[in-house]
């Protein structure tokens, strides 16, 4: 574990970035996960309820999962792949994004290019796959946000991702990259991070590595639990007449307040809330199930990064920050190899949304010269 400090020397500057060859991709995936049951789950109709409901986690009192109940379905996944001119490192980045965000938040919503993760990758010779979680972004599905769009039918539909893209012929109806990749690195945020590292728990073989980013084992959901949230159809109505489950923040300074911090482009919190998704009531019921330590599953390299203004994981200095991420090591990867976990911290004035800050050229530098070293 180093301090960012280190890494002042592998800036990514703006200027050496080049377009990324990209285009709009569709998975058609088909699985079956075991979702959690809740005790007291609320009325579907009841705005008041469903908020509750759905906040509750962040509020310290978790919904009672009494079970689990089987459920099945065929999905479509939409994806932007970005692939460099030169493929040789034949390595792709599968990059999921947190809550209330859709797979726009890693062209950094096409603000400015320093910000975007897919033109960092790409400069590095790695392709790049963001996709929308099952209920998000343009996916064509809106399923039931509180008994289906839960972690463990993310997880399942992650991991028929992977198997796809891995062994599925390029010819396969379910692979529409066009070829297969001999290693694949699971890139999340946030959320996306607890369900990179439950992926690793549960399917082991599926990553040959995990960037986490804005993760860490000391979680205060207390700028979340205090702000204002409202139905995702009322915020924006292009959204359609969606169930109540799907949950939005209504506020722009709240949400500026909880995802950043310090120095970055002024319009990217202006974007952000432009573009903002939805959290649903399963996601956040179920959320304590993407909590659990790594224990001995996962022997591969880890990087974990976050911001040292991060309000949600260290909201201190960066030399506090980098002991949480010390513990973040004990407490979730305790059977990990101390030279396969990296963990970095971005420099003060940075937050939760790691690479739309200003210190966005570091991030890049350290994650890259990581998987560079590792794979």
């Amino acid at each position: 574990m180093r301090a960012s400090t280190l890494f002042t020397g592998a800036l990514l500057g703006s200027a050496t970035l080049v377009a990324a060859d990209c285009s709009t991709v569709l998975f058609n995936l088909q699985v079956t996960a075991d979702n959690a049951v809740f005790a007291s789950p609320p009325d579907p109709a009841n705005e008041t309820e469903v908020i509750q409901f759905t906040l509750s986690s962040f509020r310290g009192t978790p919904p009672v999962i009494s079970g689990t109940t089987s459920v099945s379905g065929n999905f479509t996944i939409a994806g932007t792949y970005c692939a460099p001119a030169d493929q040789s490192k034949n390595t792709l980045q599968i990059l999921v994004h947190g809550i209330t965000y859709s797979r726009e938040y890693w062209s950094g919503f096409g603000v400015n290019p320093a910000n975007n993760w897919h033109l960092a990758a790409n400069n590095r010779g790695y392709a790049t796959l963001a996709i929308d979680r099952l209920g998000h972004g343009s996916n064509p599905q809106r399923p039931d946000p509180l008994t289906v769009v839960q972690p463990q039918i993310q997880i399942e539909l992650l991991h028929q991702l992977f198997v796809a893209i891995r062994s599925q012929p390029p010819t396969s109806s379910i692979n529409p990259l066009g070829r297969t990749y001999n290693k694949l690195v699971f890139v999340g945020h946030s959320y996306g991070s607890a369900l990179g590292n439950t992926l690793a728990r549960q399917y082991p073989s599926d990553a040959d590595a995990l960037v986490l980013t804005a993760y860490t084992s000391s979680l205060n959901f207390t700028p979340l639990a205090i702000a204002d949230w409202t139905p995702l159809s009322r915020h924006t109505p292009s959204s359609g007449n969606l169930p109540l489950g799907y949950l939005t923040l209504a506020n722009q300074t709240e949400r500026t307040l909880g995802f950043y911090s310090g120095n970055f482009d002024p319009s990217l919190p202006v974007a952000d809330f432009l573009h903002e998704d939805s959290l649903t009531s399963g996601e956040a019921g179920a959320i304590s199930t993407t909590l659990i330590p790594n224990t001995d599953n996962y022997t591969k390299p880890i990087f974990l990064a976050t911001g040292a203004q991060d309000a949600l994981l260290c909201a201190t200095t960066a030399e506090l920050c980098e002991e949480i991420l010390k513990k973040t090591r004990v407490d979730f990867f305790p059977g990990l190899q101390d030279d396969n976990l990296f963990g970095f911290v971005a420099p003060d004035k940075t937050g939760h949304d790691v690479h739309l800050h200003s210190s966005a050229g570091m991030v890049f530098g350290a994650v890259h010269d990581f998987l560079d070293a590792k794979l």
